[in-house]
């Protein structure tokens, strides 16, 4: 066939195999053999439109131009038939397409759709960075758990990012409804009306809906809308997390609008990875003359200046190292994918940058869950890649080079780090044996304290008894009683109920001879209170009222009944593992049982957490006056605010993403220019996950995710991406 016939598809260019035959005895280069098969897509959906559309052309089809026009069959049955044959064809084949999903149309994709995707791009961008001082006065319930300094408690870097993502959300609704009953009437291909968005468009709308129920019955609704204070969270900033998502799979279906949004990705990855470093070097974003103003009225001028972290760990504007080291994993896999897969320089050089950057960044944070995420996702890069390689879908040679080139650069760079830079060795160690082996066990750590400490096993109380075990098997127990001068006053027996020898030392500390009872005094105030020190930094104290010793919490309020831990014996093996969490987790799983139609509401789980649990507080923190006011775990938190249905609703619509993805990106991966792009979100979304086992969703890093799964869900769903570029 000549080069003639082939550039103006005189040929049976419909037929697949027929079509590929030509390209491969042809003597086209590359770009031509590319610019055919984006034509015969072109063409193949046009005459879909054309058939669906029969008497209205939503792609402004004009049968004068010539860039558009094709040969038309004779009109007789045999050709009717034939075309009838040809579309059945094309049905059988739509989506195994392995040329790309990339489609030029006639007549132009509107601009304010393409702006409203840069928008979208340059707000994602920049939230993670969104900083103001806001100062929350206290209330009667929030002083319950938090420390207020003048009735007020003061947040940099939470409340702002939340309200920016609410005012964005009411901005996206806005646009669409303008478009959906006033402009988009004569645009029929909007995604989200596209079949294959009907389930998450179902079950987003189904999470928005219990969520809202959830909040309207909570108990606290003053916690409701904008969530707690230290956390900020609320209903407004989840269901605006939800609008994200939409709006993203409604305005990235254009190739102009994904190259944005690459760009964006990067550039906030690059950012973040510049900042982490300068906080590390100790120059902290906020501490710059001009992020000092921008974030702080001018009489805080100077506080702004001043702030720093309380640990050596870096978090940014992320608010807390833990946050910091999940947007790490969020962003690894998907810049790594993005600077491997380019063909742009620019692009391909700071992609890379990036990754290495972010996955530095990981370290600095001392988050051992970003660290592990980085580096599970960069095996699962590594493994799809490596799938891709074998079976051709990528340049063997170009891609074989540039893996031995990153894996050369990021070992050359680890090893130098590590073996010349003692603060980054010290760093990288304690981030990668945290939770490992090395860790000391709960029985050698028991046998340490109690050289100076009475270790806590049990504590409860009887009528107007308080009866305190430790580890060793031993007892003491205290009793309230009247004197004979009619004040209150306690005594105390040992674990065979025998009374205690006491005597008061210079503190007015009651102490005991026996040697049992060395590591623990206690003190009973005029006031009927009582401290008592097992030898731990801060005393238990208890309020003897109604004949009967109560937790006396913050010197504000006394509690009826000690909280004890009701969770699963599985966590109670250990409640100190992964730094607590454990604890924290199966306290969590014992309140579901309350949370399985709704939940508690946004921003209530404090109040229901069984805080002041002093055996489990003393033994995981050292310390009686721990609050705990996150799950730290993103599911667990959802079932808490919105209900186990609730959960299961999202872990529905993660799973299609998977499955979709799985489909998509490895048993049958679409080749086009945005391939890595799939790839990359997929891994991402995974990395995110797995992240959200031991991290909470917070609103630093969670409209990014979404902002990224909405962009991913469309990408993996087998739909056209229209050529704008």
């Amino acid at each position: 066939m000549n080069r003639e016939d082939l550039l103006d598809f005189n040929f049976d260019w419909r037929d697949e195999e027929t079509f590929k035959q030509a390209l491969k005895d042809s003597n086209l280069s590359e770009k031509e053999k590319l610019r055919l098969r984006d034509e015969r897509m072109r063409r193949l959906e046009l005459e879909e439109l054309r058939a669906e559309n029969s008497d209205y052309d939503d792609y402004d089809y004009d049968d004068d131009d010539e860039e558009l026009e094709e040969p038309q069959p004779e009109e007789n049955e045999v050709t009717d038939g034939k075309e009838k044959n040809d579309k059945k064809d094309r049905k059988s084949k739509k989506g195994k397409d392995p040329d790309g999903l990339i489609v030029a149309i006639k007549g132009d994709y509107p601009m304010r759709k393409t702006f409203v995707a840069l928008l979208m791009c340059i707000f994602t961008a920049i939230l993670p960075y969104v900083s103001y001082m806001h100062s929350q006065p206290g209330s009667e319930l929030t002083e319950k758990y938090f420390t207020f300094e003048n009735g007020y408690i003061t947040d940099w870097f939470l409340f702002q990012k939340e309200f920016f993502v609410v005012i964005a959300a009411v901005i996206l609704c806005g646009i669409f409804l303008v478009e959906e009953f006033f402009v988009e009437k004569h645009w029929k291909d909007i995604p989200l009306r596209k079949k294959n968005m009907r389930l998450p468009l179902v079950l987003t709308g189904l999470y928005a809906l219990l969520l809202i129920i959830s909040g309207i019955a909570s108990e606290h609704k003053e916690l409701v809308m904008m969530g707690v204070v230290k956390q900020y969270e609320g209903l407004l900033g989840v269901l605006g997390y939800l609008i994200i998502f939409l709006a993203a799979i409604n305005y990235f279906c254009d190739t102009k609008s994904l190259k944005r949004f690459s760009w964006a990705m990067i550039i906030t990855t690059l950012a973040a990875s510049i900042f982490a470093v300068m906080e590390y070097m100790g120059y902290p974003l906020q501490s710059t003359e001009f992020m000092a103003h921008l974030i702080a009225p001018a009489d805080k001028y100077e506080v702004a200046r001043s702030l720093h972290s309380t640990s050596s760990n870096v978090h940014i504007t992320f608010f807390n190292s833990n946050y910091f080291g999940s947007f790490c994993g969020l962003m690894f896999p998907l810049t790594a994918a993005l600077g491997l897969g380019s063909k742009n320089i620019a692009m391909k050089i700071l992609g890379l940058t990036a990754a290495a950057g972010i996955a530095v960044g990981a370290v600095l944070s001392n988050s051992s869950g970003g660290l592990y995420s980085v580096a599970g996702s960069g095996a699962i890069l590594f493994i799809i890649y490596l799938i891709y390689w074998c079976r051709g879908t990528i340049r063997r040679v170009p891609a074989l080079i540039a893996f031995v080139c990153a894996a050369a650069v990021c070992a050359a760079g680890m090893f130098y780090m590590v073996n010349y830079n003692d603060g980054f060795r010290k760093r990288f160690t304690e981030v990668v044996n945290n939770g490992s082996s090395s860790k000391t066990t709960v029985e050698e750590k028991r046998a340490k304290l109690a050289a100076d400490h009475f270790v806590l096993k049990e504590i409860c109380q009887d009528g107007s008894k308080l009866v305190l075990d430790d580890y060793s098997g031993n007892t003491v127990t205290v009793e309230g009683y009247l004197a004979d001068s009619g004040i209150n006053a306690v005594r105390f027996y040992d674990t065979e109920g025998e009374p205690l020898d006491t005597y008061v030392d210079d503190d007015k500390c009651y102490c005991f001879t026996d040697d049992r009872y060395l590591n623990c005094n206690f003190k009973f105030s005029v006031s009927d209170k009582l401290y008592i020190d097992l030898g731990y930094e801060k005393k238990l104290v208890f309020q003897y009222e109604d004949e009967k010793f109560k937790p006396y919490v913050h010197s504000l309020y006394t509690m009826e009944e000690i909280n004890t831990y009701k969770g699963p014996e599985f966590f109670k093996k250990d409640l100190s593992a992964f730094t607590g969490r454990f604890f924290i987790w199966g306290s969590t799983i014992s309140m579901l049982d309350d949370c399985i139609l709704i939940g508690k509401g946004s921003g209530n789980y404090v109040t229901y957490f069984p805080q002041y649990d002093y055996v489990s507080l003393l033994e995981v923190y050292d310390t009686p006056a721990m609050v705990v006011n996150k799950p730290h775990n993103w599911y667990l938190g959802v079932a808490v605010d919105s209900g186990v249905i609730s959960l299961i609703v999202l872990l529905t619509l993660l799973g299609a993403f998977l499955v979709k993805g799985f489909k998509a990106v490895i048993l049958h991966p679409v080749q086009d220019r945005f391939t890595h792009l799939r790839l990359g979100i997929f891994v991402s979304v995974i990395a995110f996950m797995v992240v959200g086992i031991v991290n909470d969703s917070y609103v630093c890093v969670s409209p990014v995710f979404w902002f990224i799964f909405g962009v991913g869900w469309y990408s993996v769903s087998g739909n056209k991406v229209i050529e704008t570029d």
